[in-house]
């Protein structure tokens, strides 16, 4: 790939941006200095209408190639490059784009910013790579008045003439191009102020309550302080901004002093879920630690992304779980990073942590959740606990002071760490990174572990083997290891009851354990009240749910296991909450109350929740229980989903609008159901929200097949609304959906000659070696699955 910063070396950009009233439209001015380093300069550029060029003042000509300006005849040396231009805005939730909201019957539009991955080039003139540094100048403009706009940094000058407000912010300090933000529109704000000093103020839009910024704004306040402490490097900005976005494509991003979330991500308060305060928590907590990791030290090309977001994963459950232990940001660590990584990372053609990028459409397709994020952040938490927690942090110092405002590579992390430990840690920690897969250890032995039960022998360092939860690898224990595991399950620790769990549920994705084996392993955690090994114990149960058709009689005695599997906590928890309940017992109540919806084919605990909340105001309904509440009043009475669906659009609260969109798509009316997928296309469900809303009406056996028809005839329609990051998705989770010889073969049909697509090559080669396995599986177990059925 043509690296631009081989040409010119930006050192400050000047951006003057004016948005006219009705914010359709950005006029830009963008005076680049810097360093021409041949007789050509390039920068990237993308959907701009260049006016005019010029160089040092003078006009000059150019040419626009493969998104590039491309001006020739530069002298080399110090230069001032001035290019005018202008852009249309859409809602395509990724450079400068719109986000619009409703608020008492008006729509109300805001002008935001998503940079992150490559995308300043669709905003203004640059150089934009991650290693191209710059100080940026910014001034920007709108013809109302009324808007508030926002940026990086603190306004310097604000004026107001004729209509029109104009302000001008300090510069920022020498940064990525992808770390530039500004917002422009009417917003609600809450401020608080750091024990340290830095101001911090939480926005959203005016359709949103000020008291549901107050916990995350709140919490900020306190992690930043935390991590200045931890990091032993102050947060260098005077102020932190958060924004809380009504349409945005990611679930937050790390623009440095001005943060921006998805809604759901951001708005909490005291009576919110433990599940939402929790969400808030860790993404706040993450997006801030990117203050250091991203932002003050910068990977120096995409291929060490892992160098942002790996940190950052593990950052988010390590803070919170320090200032907010009562939520178990732990146990969320250990069943969505442990458990999502060690399930995709058993697949042949996954990526590993760290990817060489060869060509534009490589970074789009970087942000995999499970490896760069999962199995990364599992990664750097084995390294912690191999080497100690003030050795770990005291490495991360010695990094942040010799590389701050500056871009970097895995070794000099490695380099930092390895002051103060007494091994390699380069040496030790780079196949981890390098290398795909993990491997499952057999009497002291190891080799790669595939769910597709192919052989490799690729080999893994492990300097100290644990049952806790941070090695990336799994055992595969003999059965006479497993009987007595089972025997003194009751003492054994959490995370070692969580790695006999996962582990034994992997294994049972190959020949190595039955399925069926899963059954009496389950049974006997019955008495079981941690809610973290109830998330485990469901998942397995999902995986179980392979063996059986829907509504078979099959499927009906599974339920009934479930229902008995669950009895002693249902009979304990009930479906209210208590004042007597611990943290503990608030968190547990969902997860079996779920269970008991999946397994009430006879309606009896429907019946039960109709009679209690059937009649109940849905926002008086406890946060913790009610998407379950939601899920089973629309299976009671599919007639409430045309106004669930109403509320659904109307609604500002996230949660409330997350917890809706569940349980309409879990609806038992078929024409209900398929309804859903014309809304996908028309606009009544937001284009943030259409993967998440596609997935599920797939997983509703009602609605499946045309959920996958829908897909195949709007893939081209699908291709040019979703971003570079969201389409290789659609595949991803859909294949996790197959489950039939004929679902694989319209399935193959259509995706593979797809498969030159560089944005979805991986995926796919992964989703059909993940649909072989599943429907060998299917084959080989379903009969001793349902057998063993009659003796549990």
């Amino acid at each position: 790939m043509e690296r631009l910063l081989e040409y010119f070396e930006p050192i400050h950009y000047t951006l003057n941006l004016s948005a006219n009233r009705n914010k359709t439209r950005l006029i830009g001015e963008a005076t680049i200095v810097g360093s021409a380093k041949s007789h050509v300069v390039k920068f990237h550029a993308v959907d701009l209408e260049l006016k005019s060029v010029e160089v040092d003042g003078v006009k000059t000509s150019y040419l626009l190639e493969n998104n590039t300006i491309v001006i020739l005849g530069v002298d080399e040396g110090r230069r001032e490059i001035k290019i005018k231009y202008s852009l249309n805005l859409t809602s395509s939730m990724q450079g400068a784009y719109l986000s619009t909201y409703k608020h008492e019957g008006e729509k109300q539009t805001i002008i935001a910013t998503q940079f992150e991955s490559h995308y300043a080039r669709e905003c203004f003139p640059c150089i934009d790579e991650p290693d191209a540094k710059a100080v940026f100048k910014l001034r920007i403009s709108s013809d109302d008045d009324q808007d508030t706009i926002i940026s990086n940094m603190p306004a310097e000058l604000v004026v107001m003439q004729d209509g029109v407000k104009r302000v001008s912010f300090a510069e920022t300090p020498r940064m990525s191009t992808y770390l530039v933000a500004f917002a422009i529109g009417k917003f609600v704000s809450y401020e608080s102020v750091s024990s340290h000093g830095v101001k911090i103020t939480t926005y959203a839009g005016l359709h949103q309550n000020v008291e549901d910024l107050k916990y995350a704004g709140d919490f900020a306040a306190e992690v930043l302080d935390f991590y200045d402490d931890r990091f032993g490097v102050a947060f260098p900005l005077p102020k932190l901004d958060l924004l809380a976005l009504p349409d945005f494509e990611a679930g937050a991003m790390e623009n440095w002093g001005l943060t921006t979330y998805r809604e759901i991500a951001l708005l909490a308060n005291e009576d919110s879920s433990f599940e939402q305060k929790l969400y808030v928590c860790i993404v706040v907590a993450h997006e801030l630690s990117h203050m250091w990791f991203g932002d003050l030290v910068t990977m120096k090309w995409w291929d060490d992304l892992w160098l942002n977001e790996s940190f950052a994963n593990l950052m988010e459950s390590y803070s919170t779980a320090k200032l907010r232990p009562e939520l178990g940001a732990w146990d969320d660590f250990y069943t969505s990073a442990v458990l999502s990584s060690l399930r995709r990372d058993c697949l042949p053609g996954v990526q590993p942590v760290k990817v060489d990028v060869e060509n534009v459409e490589d970074i789009a397709n970087l942000f995999d959740g499970a490896i760069v994020y999962g199995k990364g952040a599992r990664l750097l938490l084995m390294l912690m606990r191999l080497i100690g927690e003030d050795k770990f942090f005291a490495g991360l110092k010695s990094y942040f002071d010799k590389h701050a405002y500056n871009n970097t590579t895995a070794d000099d992390l490695w380099n930092a760490m390895s002051e103060f430990v007494d091994f390699d840690v380069r040496e030790f920690m780079t196949p981890w990174l390098t290398q795909p897969g993990y491997p499952v250890i057999t009497e002291g032995k190891q080799e790669r572990f595939l769910e597709t039960g192919d052989k490799d022998d690729t080999q893994y360092p492990i300097r100290r083997f644990a049952d806790d939860l941070s090695g990336h690898y799994i055992y595969n224990l003999s059965d006479g290891e497993l009987n007595d595991r089972i025997s003194q399950v009751s003492m054994l620790g959490k995370e070692e009851r969580l790695r006999l769990l996962i582990d034994r549920r992997l294994l049972a994705r190959t020949d190595r354990v039955a399925s069926a084996s899963l059954l009496p392993l389950i049974a006997t955690f019955e008495e079981e009240t941690e809610p973290v090994v109830w998330d485990v114990i469901s998942t397995i149960i999902g995986d179980l749910k392979v063996f059986f058709e829907p509504d078979s009689e099959e499927e009906k005695q599974f339920k009934d296991f479930v229902k008995r599997l669950v009895s002693k906590n249902y009979a304990r928890l009930g479906i209210k909450n208590s004042k007597s309940d611990s943290s503990d017992d608030v968190k547990l109540r969902p997860i079996i109350m779920g269970l008991m919806l999946y397994s009430d084919y006879s309606n009896e605990f429907i019946d039960k929740i109709e009679e209690l909340y059937g009649k109940v105001d849905i926002n008086n309904i406890d946060t913790d229980y009610r998407w379950v509440v939601l899920h089973a009043l629309i299976k009671s009475k599919d007639v409430r989903s045309n106004l669930f669906f109403k509320i659904y659009q109307d609604t500002p609260i996230p949660e409330l609008k997350s917890d809706l969109s569940g349980a309409l798509t879990a609806t038992r009316n078929h024409d209900t159901a398929v309804s859903y997928l014309e809304a996908l296309k028309d606009g009544r469900i937001r284009a943030q929200d259409r993967l998440g809303f596609f997935i599920r009406i797939a997983r509703n056996h009602l609605s499946k097949k045309e959920a996958f028809d829908w897909m195949y005839e709007n893939w081209a329609w699908l291709a040019a609304e979703e971003g570079d990051k969201t389409i290789a998705e659609y595949p991803r989770y859909s294949a996790s959906l197959i489950r039939t010889e004929e679902e694989k073969k319209q399935f193959h049909e259509f995706f593979e000659p797809k498969l030159e697509d560089r944005i979805l090559t991986r995926d796919l080669k992964v989703a059909f070696a993940e649909i072989d396995a599943r429907l060998k599986l299917i084959k080989s177990d379903r009969d001793a699955v349902i057998e063993a059925l009659k003796k549990n």
